[in-house]
């Protein structure tokens, strides 16, 4: 399948759609230290940074190896942002963080379904990858909980003296 911009994912009370330019604001304001405190992030509330996320987003969209989207409501409310990365013959990685103020309501769950139902109707991989660090329990139970295996373990840099511990999940296909 070739990526573009016009891609619209609908779950059962949200629309994903590729980040585009409008939403900066939005994800400068909600992509705070706490949010990323299991990413390898570290957040500084400068708007250009956002803007060259965007930027970049909408390159490796063109490219065809990434489609990142932003997730709002049937109100047009921001909520988050989600992506699948890395999409080759071989894999696709699934990433995801919503704002403070929808978590644990099982938006999450329900976008991450959604990403690999889009991924199964349009894609062929062997597996689909979804890294979280192990102390981000809320983050684990979403792979856990749609038959996703825990294959490996490692250390991910994020920052000068501070570690993730990533727990990698996989989901298997037979091609």
């Amino acid at each position: 399948m070739i990526l573009n911009r016009d891609i619209r994912i609908k779950t059962d009370r949200l629309l994903l759609k590729p980040v585009e330019e409008s939403y900066v604001d939005d994800i400068n304001t909600h992509f705070t230290a706490e949010i990323t405190r299991y990413m390898p992030f570290n957040p500084e509330g400068d708007r250009n940074d956002i803007l060259s996320f965007v930027e970049e987003s909408k390159k490796t969209l063109s490219d065809n190896t990434d489609l990142v989207m932003v997730a709002i409501d049937s109100e047009n409310n921001f909520i988050g942002c989600c992506g699948i990365h890395h999409i080759t013959s071989e894999s696709v990685e699934l990433g995801l963080w919503l704002k403070k103020s929808v978590q644990g309501i099982g938006l999450g769950t329900e976008i991450i379904m959604s990403l690999i139902e889009f991924l199964e109707n349009n894609f062929t991989f062997k597996y689909i990858r979804y890294p979280v660090d192990k102390g981000n329990i809320a983050s684990r139970k979403i792979p856990e909980k749609l038959g996703f295996i825990p294959y490996k373990k490692y250390r991910k840099n994020k920052g000068q003296s501070s570690f993730l511990d990533i727990v990698e999940y996989r989901k298997y296909y037979s091609i």
